[in-house]
């Protein structure tokens, strides 16, 4: 009899307000880094992206607060790119948004 499979290694990766806008990161095949970005007043972000969803799956979504929440598993050697974009809440033709991104490398 077997017990439950081990639940991958993760790493936690915290975007705040004026944080730099490119991030970098390298995650071995297999494991979990779960990613937060906190808005700056006034905006929210969309949901997080990835470049290339055959190399990393990533489950995501957006808090009442704006905070946008993924859980990013690595599936396969390579490069992809995690991005996410603010929202200005009070006016559409508001300040412009930002693009975050961070470059993921995965390794075996």
């Amino acid at each position: 009899m077997t017990g439950p499979e081990p639940r991958p290694p993760h790493g936690h990766f915290v975007h705040a307000p004026g944080d730099p806008w490119e991030a970098e990161s390298s995650l071995c095949v297999g494991t979990v880094l779960i990613v937060k970005l906190v808005p700056a007043g006034g905006y929210r972000w969309s949901t997080i992206e990835v470049s290339d969803v055959a190399l990393a799956d990533v489950s995501t979504d957006v808090d009442a607060d704006g905070v946008a929440r993924a859980t990013v598993t690595a599936l396969r050697t390579g490069e992809v790119i995690l991005s996410a974009t603010t929202l200005h809440t009070g006016d559409r033709f508001g300040p412009p948004t930002r693009r975050w991104r961070m470059t993921m490398r995965i390794v075996p």
